[in-house]
């Protein structure tokens, strides 16, 4: 637990009765608050507060655990919790530890060091949240059984990675009977850390608590009884009601120094009385004493006898020696349960740092870094010591730094740019150090992007191209995609590619392969955009096929392929990706991005699945940190269309949790709006439309366009509430962001969606004309574009607005829907179509038709776990019902052949046409007709659907 005695008070916590109050509130789990979060000025009391929860919660059974942030420290990463965990882990049996999977141990060992390592792990700084993750599940896991208080004091220090962690915490609580509480200064806490919390009190799961001095009365009970009024009188005006400061001036009176003005400064200042009563303590102490007391301040937050001395350049008998006297002036104080020592309040270490001379402290720090890493502490533990201690041109702190910053890339990337910025300022002057410079710059850029510092990241990239030397012609072209890349992500498209134009035409007719390079990215820009041109199109692709770059060919015939939709093309990008082998393939994984996104836009959905699984995996193999987290939710997108939504659902919630961490909006605006579609079919329309009305505000606050992103966010927002049952809300959210009924605010590959949606949200509010216009609109957008999706979602839309007034007319329409869907594998959608098919065949009378249709809409919908339509599915089954006799049960409704009958069993078991060629001595083309049949007389549209049908028909 932190010190129990920053100034042991007498009796009690006078004035503290109401913040007591609700920490015993808290820990009886009287409300859903899960958080304590104590604000105040120094001194004011919030290490004693936390003390006195951490003394409620043991006697409650609980189990308690403390960190503390330091001055100091500050870059150490994820420090807090590490103080507070890694004892416990040390004692953890293995046992115990294994429950978290060897994947999670693995993320934990990288963060705690006492969990063993287990090798290198696939981690990267987009992906943090995994560690994340696993802090979460660790937490759970040391709540079992008593429950788990965790305390973290002074969180204004707090390094990057803790907050980040805290952050992810508050918005994703452990599953676990846990309560977090924490102090710091508001003066100092970071902006993300008080928005977390800001955000948690407004969801009611925090409660924040800022100290306020206190009251003469209460002060009085904190002062000797032996004191006179007015002397008291005089104590507490000159503290301004702050505790530690009126001890700090008891303390001072009874050694007969001086009492100023000590009341709170406006700016949170330590108070000139105070400084000067805590200066004087030091100032009585014997040189070796003071040596000693600077030393510790140098070393940490809490230290021991070794370090101390090499820090000191004394022997480590004669600081034990000093120590035991620091500790009987309550300077130090050491902890029981760790064997280690440290100040009694961290103002007071401050204010020995502080009277240690600046040269003196340089040479400790220096003192400090040898010892640590002699004995094998981690790169950031010894590199802070090393940026206070090193001079210019010192190439060993620079490798020391560079060290530091690698081992903290991944997980926590601020701290890893703060240690880069430092190796950068002690590079020398000189030319020489020019290409370490620009190896140190890139790695600032990454860290920079990886903390969402996107504008900084696109300014150190500008001054890499600024000391790039002109000759350089391929570095400088693969340095300029890269910034280019980032100020497209900015929204600056004018900037992109007016850099891009520049270095083109610099290096045109000079460098042949560059010159290739830059116009192949100018082109895949400009397919991201609101607005193509078509200008450079066959330039670029030329280029990078008289260059003889498969890998860079296949990006200019992918990025072509978005711009003016000539889908034959991605047969030859994907058969140059196809035969490149990994080892190739990783050097430019942006070639396996840009088909997979092409083939997505041409509803070449299998084929999309493939490339971009290959993308992430070598993403991750090779820490390609920037490419994983856009191709993670490209992955989902596959997912989504397929009906993969579980699938689907864990790839956007890990999109989401990149762009928090990065800062994308373009990322963020694409997880949210994916996330409302998929939401929506899996049933919980309210967090979808949560989900869609967050996606909006965010689009509209982003500054970048791109062409998938036109209308994506309304049209799922408008799809929920459409399932939610308002279906004027749905019309007017598409009319009005679309622009009217051309919707010329949507992007043309999107339209036909919209105009389905239209169609089925005016047959709802019964306006069968206006639906009958709509399925029009929705012909004409997909006859333009020639895509199959868009092709069936027409039909689907020509059949809901045909339905109404001839079911019969409908029912083709639906069935031709369904057939497209499921040949392209979009599973939910040839759900709804089949359910469609069934509904029109009922209206109609053909009641076994409709059963077959509805018996495959049930097969799909429960596969893809689209619980929306299976009441659907169910209130049709019903109706059904009252109409005509029930069918006949197993497989004996469909009147099937003997050998129909045994290819419908043999395809539903997986077996390939080979397979099943093979086991029935027929060739594939024979069973590819037999199969044919098959699914006509199911009524199911491919094998898929036939496996989830049989399967019911063989349960009957």
């Amino acid at each position: 637990m932190t010190d129990e005695a920053r100034g042991k008070p007498v009796g009690g916590l006078p004035g503290r009765a109401r913040e007591v109050a609700i920490l015993r509130a808290v820990l009886a789990g009287e409300s859903d608050t899960w958080c304590v979060a104590v604000t105040g000025e120094p001194g004011i009391g919030k290490s004693r507060l936390l003390t006195e929860l951490g003394k409620l919660a043991d006697t409650a059974g609980w189990t308690v655990r403390s960190g503390r942030a330091a001055e100091f420290e500050s870059r150490i990463p994820f420090g807090v919790f590490v103080n507070a965990l890694d004892d416990q882990l040390a004692e953890l049996g293995p046992e115990r530890l294994a429950a978290l999977g060897q994947q999670q141990l693995a993320l934990l060992a990288t963060m705690f060091p006492a969990l063993p390592a287990s090798g290198p792990t696939d981690l990267v700084d987009a992906e943090r949240y995994r560690l994340h993750r696993a802090v979460r599940a660790l937490l759970e896991l040391l709540a079992e059984p008593s429950g788990l208080v965790l305390v973290f004091d002074d969180l204004h220090w707090a390094d990057e990675g803790s907050v980040e962690l805290l952050d992810h915490l508050l918005r994703h609580p452990p599953q676990a009977r846990l309560v977090l509480a924490l102090a710091s200064r508001p003066r100092q806490t970071s902006l993300r850390l008080w928005h977390a919390l800001s955000r948690a009190a407004t969801d009611g799961v925090a409660e924040l608590l800022e100290l306020a001095p206190l009251s003469q009365a209460d002060a009085g009970r904190l002062m000797p009884e032996r004191l006179g009024r007015s002397r008291r009188e005089e104590l507490y005006q000159a503290s301004g009601g702050n505790p530690f400061y009126l001890e700090a001036l008891v303390r001072a009176g009874e050694r007969g120094i001086p009492v100023g003005d000590a009341a709170l400064h406006p700016d949170g200042a330590i108070p000139v009385a105070v400084r000067a009563v805590l200066a004087a303590e030091l100032a009585a102490l014997t040189p070796q004493e003071r040596v000693v007391a600077h030393a510790a301040a140098v070393v940490g937050d809490d230290f021991e006898a070794d370090s101390l001395a090499e820090t000191a350049a004394m022997d480590p008998g004669s600081v034990l020696a000093v120590l035991d006297r620091l500790a009987e002036r309550d300077l130090v104080r050491l902890d029981g349960a760790t064997g280690r020592f440290r100040y009694r309040h961290p103002l007071v270490r401050s204010i020995a740092y502080q009277d240690a001379g600046p040269g003196w402290r340089l040479q400790a720090h220096g003192r400090a870094a040898s010892a640590l890493r002699s004995r094998g502490a981690p790169p950031a533990e010894f590199a802070r010591h090393v940026e206070r201690s090193a001079v210019r041109g010192d190439l060993d702190a620079v490798a020391a730094l560079t060290e530091a910053a690698e081992a903290t890339m991944h997980t926590t990337p601020m701290t890893a740019g703060h240690f880069l910025r430092a190796a950068i300022r002690l590079l020398p002057d000189s030319e020489t150090a020019t290409p370490q410079r620009l190896i140190l710059l890139g790695r600032l850029a990454q860290a920079l992007g990886a903390t969402g510092d996107l504008r900084q990241a696109r300014e150190t990239m500008y001054e890499v191209l600024r000391l790039l030397p002109a000759e350089l012609t391929q570095i400088r072209a693969q340095t300029a995609r890269a910034c280019a890349t980032v100020e497209q992500i900015l929204g600056h498209y004018t900037e992109a590619r007016a850099m891009l134009h520049s270095e083109w035409k610099r290096v045109e007719g000079v460098d042949a392969r560059s010159a290739a390079v830059l116009l192949v990215a100018l082109v895949a820009g400009e397919s991201v955009e609101r607005e193509h041109g078509q200008d450079r199109v066959a330039e670029a692709i030329a280029a990078a096929r008289e260059v003889g770059d498969p890998m860079l060919l296949a990006t200019a015939l992918s990025a072509a392929t978005l711009i003016d939709r000539q889908a034959d093309r991605l047969d030859e990008a994907a058969a140059l990706l196809d035969a490149l082998p990994d080892s190739d393939l990783v050097c430019d994984i942006d070639a396996a991005f840009w088909l997979s996104w092409s083939e997505i836009s041409a509803d070449r959905l299998t084929a999309a699945s493939r490339h971009v699984s290959r993308g992430l995996r070598l993403a991750r193999e090779s820490r390609q940190s920037h490419k994983i987290a856009l191709l993670t939710a490209i992955r989902g997108m596959v997912h989504a269309y397929l009906g993969e939504l579980a699938a689907a659902t864990t790839c956007f919630d890990d999109s989401l949790e990149s762009a928090e961490l990065t800062g994308s909006e373009e990322l963020r605006v694409m997880a949210l709006t994916f996330g409302c579609w998929i939401t929506t079919w899996r049933g919980d329309l309210a967090e979808a439309i949560r989900l869609g009305k967050e996606a909006i505000v965010a689009d509209d606050q982003a500054t970048a366009m791109s062409s998938w992103r036109s209308g994506q966010a309304e049209a799922m927002l408008a799809q929920a509430m459409l399932h939610s049952g308002d279906p004027h809300a749905c019309i007017d959210l598409l009319l009005t962001h679309g622009g009217g009924a051309e919707l010329p605010a949507v992007g043309v590959r999107t339209r036909p969606l919209v105009y389905l949606m239209l169609t089925e949200a005016e047959v709802a509010a019964g306006r069968i004309a206006a639906a009958t216009a709509w399925a029009d609109r929705a012909e004409v957008a997909a006859g333009r574009l020639d895509l199959p999706l868009r092709t069936a979602m027409a039909q689907q839309a020509r059949a809901i607005a045909t339905l109404p007034t001839d079911p019969a007319a409908a029912a083709p329409l639906a069935v031709a829907a369904a057939g497209t869907f499921g040949r392209i594998g979009v599973a939910v959608e040839a759900g709804r179509a089949h359910l469609l098919a069934a509904t029109a065949f009922g209206g109609s009378g053909a009641i076994d038709q409709a059963r077959a249709h509805l018996m495959s809409a049930r097969a799909l919908f429960t596969r893809c776990d689209a619980r929306l339509f299976l009441p659907q599915v169910a209130r049709e089954e019903r109706r059904l019902n009252a109409r005509g006799p029930r069918p006949e049960s197993g497989v004996e409704r469909f009147d099937l052949t003997a050998r129909e009958v045994e290819m419908a069993n043999l395809a539903s078991d997986g077996l390939t046409n080979r397979d099943i060629g093979l086991r029935l001595n027929l060739s594939p083309k024979t069973v590819e007709v037999h199969l044919g049949r098959v699914y006509t007389k199911v009524g199911v549209s491919g094998r898929t659907a036939l496996a989830g049908v049989w399967a019911a028909a063989a349960r009957d």
